[in-house]
């Protein structure tokens, strides 16, 4: 499970840019405002928190991000998870309404949308190379959370995640809140020698029937940060998936995971084998009763999984996989290897839940050709296209129904 210290080219995700345009918009409730009512302004928005939400139709949302900084000759970027794009940053560019504090970007999204966003305060996006990796290097040191929006997505170091979300994203059940009254489980950390994070549910026993089983990758953003735990209680008391075990292996590193989540059999050798074994927890050996998941490369990794090693792993859960993904190998010319390898294989007793973000303009038209590939070869598939992006917060918040997709009958 070694690797060396460089990240694989095949890895790093393509360099495309947004392909249509940004949904920018114009908020009436900006447009109203007068300089002389920006004071009552701010007095509401630091009551009700940003950003700004208005209807616009019956399925659609106008998102204001609101920034206050009486600087006038400062620039300020808004960057929302895939709606801003590295390569044209002058789009995620706010405006000041003239004579005043206010700095403001609209965009247009699904009533369902959300994402998670950070403000650039004090960066210049009309400089001659604003795609160049130096300026997008400056861009990111000046990154800070709203300071007038109190919900936020944590990450592994500061600066934090703002969220945002249109009134339809709200309307189903938050299976990650914990909540009052509802048994938890268990969760600890053990050393294999790879350290990983063990999920066991209430009332676990040692012994009589074996639990199903739960792999879920990148255990250092599940199992501390996000974490997945209230996810399974919920779901647990509401029985919506059966009492389970999870084990979360750490990605250890960025070199490790960028070479361990590019379909390295050995890897997946070792999820089916020692990482299971040497936890010594009662789990099932039977796949069907088994859930591999990952998101992004791990969510490529989890479908390799599936593919190769359907004897453990008959439930695959992928979170915007990385299907654009392109094989190292000097044989394999075109990008999308992994759909040519479900194409090519024998179809396998596997069970795919597939979701991708509708934003995710990288990893949109590869997972539908991957969804294609799924169906022609007979495949028991869930695909969902979702109002977001390739977003912690969008897989935190869709990961309880998913899984109870696959678990819950």
């Amino acid at each position: 499970m070694s690797s060396n210290r460089t990240v694989p080219a095949s890895s790093v995700p393509p360099r495309i840019p947004r392909p249509w345009p940004a949904p920018l918009a114009e908020s009436p409730r900006i447009a109203a405002l007068t300089p002389e009512g920006v004071g009552e302004f701010w007095a509401e928005v630091e009551r009700d928190g940003a950003p700004l939400i208005e209807k616009d139709g019956a399925e659609g949302a106008l998102l204001t991000f609101v920034w206050r900084d009486r600087a006038p000759t400062r620039d300020v970027l808004v960057l929302v998870n895939k709606l801003a794009d590295r390569s044209r940053l002058e789009q995620s560019r706010m405006r000041r309404l003239a004579g005043t504090d206010l700095w403001h970007l609209t965009y247009r999204v699904r009533d369902d949308w959300q994402g998670s966003y950070q403000f650039a305060p004090d960066e210049s996006v009309t400089a001659p190379s604003v795609t160049d990796a130096a300026h997008w290097r400056r861009v990111a040191m000046n990154l800070v959370a709203d300071p007038l929006n109190p919900e936020i997505l944590a990450q592994t170091r500061p600066p934090h995640r703002s969220v945002a979300a249109a009134p339809g994203a709200s309307a189903g059940p938050r299976w990650w809140q914990p909540s009052a009254g509802v048994p938890a489980g268990t969760v600890d950390v053990v050393e294999t020698p790879r350290r990983v994070w063990r999920y066991t549910p209430p009332g676990y026993r040692a012994d009589g029937d074996p639990y199903p089983l739960l792999v879920l990758l990148d255990g250092d953003v599940w199992g501390p940060l996000l974490p997945v735990a209230p996810i399974l209680d919920n779901l647990i008391a509401a029985g919506r998936i059966p009492p389970l075990v999870a084990l979360m292996p750490d990605s250890v590193d960025r070199p490790t995971r960028f070479t361990e989540y590019a379909c390295d059999p050995s890897f997946v050798s070792f999820l089916a084998g020692p990482l299971i074994a040497s936890t010594g927890l009662n789990v099932t050996d039977d796949p069907a009763r088994t859930v591999i998941a990952g998101q992004s490369l791990g969510g490529l990794t989890a479908a390799f999984a599936g593919l190769t090693r359907p004897d453990r792993f008959g439930n695959v859960l992928s979170q915007s996989g990385a299907f654009w993904w392109q094989s190292n190998s000097p044989d394999d010319v075109d990008a999308e290897w992994f759909s040519q390898q479900v194409a090519l294989i024998e179809r396998q007793p596997v069970r795919w839940r597939v979701e991708v973000g509708l934003d995710e303009w990288v990893n949109l038209l590869p997972s539908r050709h991957l969804r294609d590939v799924l169906r022609a070869r007979g495949y028991r598939l869930d695909y969902t296209e979702f109002a977001g992006g390739h977003d912690r917060l969008c897989w935190r918040d869709r990961f309880g129904d998913a899984l109870a997709s696959l678990l819950g009958d």
